[in-house]
């Protein structure tokens, strides 16, 4: 099961939060709802049978960037956890607990072709 999501990281459109990021709490508070939204609105209705501990899957992670710019793709992972979170919410799966989601993998895929980053989450039966 895979799902795509273009996200921008310009002045105006802000929607990539780095580990590296200094953003003040609520700002970054405000991004994460947002990301959260944008999850759960791309992901609900779309899992029959949500996993769960009895039915655990494995998360890839693909990062497409927007420039040749070298970066490194675990960073992102506050930015991954917020989208975790929101299909939490839209019930792909009961948790995202390591029980649920035995492991998560971070990679690079290339470049977008846009000015946004492509973050394509891809999850697996185990």
């Amino acid at each position: 099961m895979k799902f795509e999501f273009e996200l921008y990281n310009t002045k105006q459109r802000k929607e990539m939060i780095s580990s590296n990021d200094r953003l003040h709490f609520r700002a970054k508070a405000s991004l994460t709802a947002h990301l959260r939204l944008i999850a759960r609105l791309e992901t609900i209705g779309k899992v029959n049978v949500p996993f769960s501990p009895k039915k655990p899957c494995g998360v890839n992670v693909t990062f497409l960037a927007p420039t040749k710019r070298k970066y490194d793709p675990p960073n992102f992972y506050p930015t991954i956890k917020a989208l975790i979170d929101g299909m939490t919410d839209a019930k792909v799966w009961t948790d995202d607990n390591h029980e649920v989601i035995k492991y998560m993998k971070f990679e690079h895929g290339g470049l977008s072709g846009g000015k946004y980053y492509v973050v394509i989450i891809e999850i697996e039966d185990i």
